[in-house]
């Protein structure tokens, strides 16, 4: 088995959020990172870390700094040293700027995970312009880059070929979206930018898409799943 991690969001339903918890603690995950939702993530994660021994790693959003700060203050006071830094929908700016803050404030007590766009991010209009991104975050210290989800491994593999020169793909953890319906795909593609081939579109009901993505997946030594707290998807995947 690969080494595997998972992402889950919030949920009011605390013990529902818990069940799914310890159903992915069977998969032996190396982390399950929390996303942030439109309230603090912090009372959601305290209480998963608190009923499971797998690593949790919360989001937190480059909104104010001053605010970022004592998010994490507030995460290490319960043992929480490793945080996803994402730049966040409705943000102008890069995370670059913020990164640079949080590890000049907290050096290497923290680790610092980001995002990396494959495809399109609203602040980068072409590849070589994200790819540069990622090599000024590394130069500060990211500790591992976690791509958006994906379904054309001509992008990842050109992707790869482009930064290699600069390490990232020493660090580099692809994304996967485990849905098993086209048109959920066909929505949440549209909505991030992703390019799903026309082939997959037509044949979806009659390919194995499990198959197709696990197989292309067997280069990297760790992949991530998006499991939008479904554990029937990820039983799918890795039954």
């Amino acid at each position: 088995m690969k080494n595997i991690s998972f992402e889950i969001f919030p949920n009011k339903d605390i013990k529902e959020s818990i069940k799914i918890v310890k159903n992915l603690e069977k998969k032996k995950p190396i982390f399950i990172s929390i996303t942030c939702n439109k309230n603090n993530n912090f009372e959601f994660v305290k209480n998963i870390k608190n009923k499971t021994n797998i690593k949790i790693i919360p989001h937190i959003i480059c909104d104010n700094i001053y605010n970022i700060i004592l998010k994490i203050i507030n995460f290490i006071k319960i043992k929480i040293f490793n945080f996803i830094i994402i730049t966040g929908d409705n943000i102008k700016n890069n995370s670059l700027y913020i990164i640079k803050k949080i590890r000049l404030l907290f050096g290497h007590i923290i680790k610092i995970f980001s995002g990396s766009y494959l495809e399109e991010h609203k602040l980068t209009n072409n590849m070589n312009k994200e790819i540069l991104f990622l090599y000024k975050k590394k130069k500060i210290g990211i500790n591992l880059f976690l791509t958006q989800f994906f379904f054309n491994f001509n992008i990842i593999n050109y992707y790869l070929n482009k930064i290699k020169k600069t390490y990232v793909n020493k660090n580099f953890v692809p994304g996967i979206f485990p849905k098993k319906n086209i048109k959920e795909i066909l929505l949440f593609i549209n909505k991030c930018k992703i390019e799903l081939p026309i082939w997959i579109i037509k044949n979806y009901n009659i390919i194995n898409i499990k198959n197709y993505l696990l197989k292309n997946l067997n280069l990297f030594k760790h992949f991530h799943f998006y499991t939008f707290n479904k554990i029937e998807f990820i039983n799918f995947y890795l039954k």
